[in-house]
């Protein structure tokens, strides 16, 4: 690892130069404190535990034990996940060389394959693919603790890496269950079946002893060891216990922002609905949308609208520039705002219609928030019961007159108080 004169003082390290492939500094990580109380948890069943092949012709695997590449799928995980626990458009693939990125050394694909199949046999993380998309979701999230654990990006490192995974475990222990604690003693009694001898397998006081001295022997910041103290020996009363002393030169202090995630772009598999939707968006000036949350946004209107005509592309990327310019920072979910215009065929045939004959402008209000988006849909839903496509068309010809005398009155294209769908029933749905 390449050392960087940082600045000194209590918590400073919250950063640090690696020899990995990321551009800069490598931020800690916030791993899901359920999420990782639910990995070591499944240490319990070792002892019952016999070897699976979760891939065809790979080496086999424990399914009730964590590995190396189990802490390294769980970081990656963290790191590359978005904030509500999930990932678009990334296969499997990508997602390995997302881990090797954050590596200084890369990790075995095998192992990372299987170790991926491992996670989903166990309920830890799910996949799903539907048309064009692939996403990944942590089932932990779905309890909604919100509870995080930060993590010195110490934990990427070779010197890391190379310990015994018994001791890589035991640091993220320690560090999970002394939070955000400075200079405070770690302790923890040793007994017969205490959890410690459970998630490290060792037996004896010694084993973990020297699971402490090889991680205080670690000095990834130089002259800063990962403990500044640490020991196993009795206390007064005959009993064993762990104690240490976390170094707080390695304590990640919680700050605000989005530096702790990578999110990468979602990949967009290119098809004849994802050509003419780029097209659209262009000749729309609304290019800029495709890259929007990474990529996400328009991956999921192309799930949206794969297999769709000409005419239905179309109106979804008008609608879309229309929600930009109402709205450019898109408070209201776009694609959410489409999926319910579009349940119906029709809507889209009648708001076509009332762009042609001039009375739109009068349909749409000049709210930015959800109740402006909404207001086709709302329209639509209030006619519908009283005029016919064909009936509509004559409807809208013989009301423009009568809106644009009226303009004036009604406060521009719509009062505070108007509502075309108002309107128009009431002069012409019994005539």
């Amino acid at each position: 690892m390449s050392k960087k004169q940082q600045p000194k003082g209590t918590r400073t390290y919250n950063y640090m130069i690696l020899n990995n492939k990321n551009e800069g500094a490598t931020f800690p990580v916030a791993v899901d404190y359920s999420f990782l109380q639910d990995l070591f948890q499944i240490e319990r069943s070792y002892r019952e535990d016999q070897v699976v092949l979760f891939r065809r012709n790979s080496h086999p695997v424990r399914k009730y034990h964590v590995t190396e590449m189990s802490l390294r799928l769980m970081m990656t995980i963290f790191r590359r996940f978005n904030t509500e626990g999930s990932l678009i458009g990334v296969s499997i693939h990508r997602l390995y060389q997302l881990m090797n990125e954050e590596y200084e050394d890369a990790g075995s694909k095998e192992q990372f394959y299987a170790e991926v199949r491992k996670f989903i046999a166990l309920k830890l993380i799910s996949t799903n693919r539907s048309g064009l998309i692939t996403q990944w979701r942590v089932e932990s999230f779905k309890r909604g603790t919100g509870r995080f654990v930060l993590f010195n990006p110490v934990v990427f490192t070779k010197a890391f890496t190379d310990l015994p995974v018994a001791a890589q475990k035991l640091y993220l222990y320690v560090v999970s269950r002394n939070g955000q604690k400075v200079n405070t003693e770690f302790k923890e009694f040793l007994g017969e079946d205490c959890w410690l001898y459970t998630l490290t397998h060792k037996s004896r006081p010694a084993q973990v002893r020297e699971l402490l001295r090889s991680l205080a022997a670690l000095e990834s910041i130089a002259g800063e060891p990962l403990f500044n103290a640490a020991s196993v020996d009795k206390d007064a009363l005959g009993r064993w216990a762990l104690r240490c002393v976390p170094n707080p030169a390695y304590l990640a202090r919680h700050q605000a922002g989005q530096h702790y995630r990578s999110i990468p772009k979602a990949k967009v598999p290119y098809s004849r609905t994802v050509g003419r939707l780029r097209m659209l968006l262009h000749s729309f000036n609304i290019g800029d949308f495709e890259f929007m949350e990474h990529g996400q946004t328009f991956l999921r209107l192309a799930q949206l609208l794969r297999n769709s005509g000409l005419k239905k592309l179309r109106f979804a990327a008008r609608r879309l520039q229309e929600m930009m310019r109402r709205d450019p920072l898109l408070a209201a979910d776009p694609i959410l705002v489409l999926q319910s215009e579009l349940a119906d065929r029709e809507f889209v045939q009648f708001m076509e219609l009332s762009k042609r004959t001039g009375i739109y402008p009068f349909i749409v209000s000049d709210e930015t928030d959800e109740f402006g988006l909404a207001r086709p849909i709302q329209f639509y839903r209030a006619i519908r019961a009283h005029f016919s496509l064909k009936r509509f068309a004559a409807v809208c010809r013989r009301a423009l007159p009568l809106l644009r005398g009226q303009q004036s009155a009604l406060g521009g294209a719509g009062g505070e108080d108007f509502y075309l769908e108002d309107f128009l029933i009431e002069r012409f749905a019994t005539t």
